[in-house]
């Protein structure tokens, strides 16, 4: 994010992880099994193949859980975030734990450039946050060694029912709003500016779109009837696009 945009974002999500371990969002652990980043983490590896004393960027580290999970392979991870509670928090759950292959980093995205080159990139829901982007696409192209790919688990703007929603009923009318008042979705321009520096390719493992609906209108009831809807819709491959989740596979 650039200097002027990142106050705000960076208070509330600082405010998120300076509760630690009094709230379960902002404890420092490895994933769960049933943690919806795990499928991600095993297709980045399947992605990036062995990662055994590589480096791997992983920007917006936030709790942690991805660097330690990528750090239980062999990696060696250099843990990016915006919030100063975040990096102190995952760096004294390191030192506790005696795990000396994740270096937690608290910096903004627009300053990769100060790190070293690093052979993979990895992001869960980060992309979206960052402005501007142009600006930060060069940067990572120039972060990660040639022959090096990225990695993002990623929201997705090209559903326009779904942007319409974001944009005029979320946080009205007692619909909750999650998330900072600076983000918005990974739009398609975006991935096309990723295109100019990277091959792209983006995949679509499940279509998350009527799942979106228990959340936000029925206080989280009714998931599992949704989340059939999704599973069934998901047979029509045209429709797989406008899922809410995507990988963005960059090589």
């Amino acid at each position: 994010m650039s200097g002027k945009q990142t106050v705000g974002a960076a208070e509330f999500w600082d405010n998120i992880f300076a509760q630690g371990s009094r709230a379960g969002y902002s404890t420092v652990s490895l994933p769960d099994d049933d943690d919806p980043v795990v499928p991600a983490l095993h297709a980045a590896l399947e992605h990036f193949g062995d990662v055994r004393g590589k480096t791997i960027l992983d920007l917006g580290c936030g709790r942690g859980a991805t660097s330690l999970f990528l750090a239980s392979r062999g990696a060696h991870v250099v843990a990016v975030d915006i919030s100063p509670s975040a990096t102190e928090n995952l760096r004294a759950f390191c030192a506790e734990n005696g795990i000396d292959n994740v270096t937690p980093v608290c910096m903004e995205a627009m300053e990769i450039g100060r790190l070293d080159r690093v052979d993979f990139a990895f992001g869960s829901m980060i992309l979206h946050h960052i402005e501007p982007f142009a600006e930060f696409a060069e940067l990572l192209r120039g972060r990660v060694r040639p022959g090096g790919r990225g990695f993002f688990w990623e929201n997705n703007a090209r559903s326009e029912l779904m942007i319409w929603f974001r944009q005029n009923v979320v946080g009205r009318f007692g619909v909750p709003k999650y998330g900072d008042d600076e983000e918005f979705p990974l739009t398609p321009g975006e991935v096309g500016i990723l295109r100019r520096h990277f091959r792209v390719e983006l995949r679509y493992p499940e279509l998350y779109f009527f799942r979106m609906i228990p959340p936000y209108l029925l206080r989280g009831r009714f998931e599992e009837p949704f989340a059939r809807l999704d599973r069934a819709f998901y047979r029509f491959e045209r429709l797989r696009q406008y899922t809410y989740r995507q990988y963005v596979l960059l090589s």
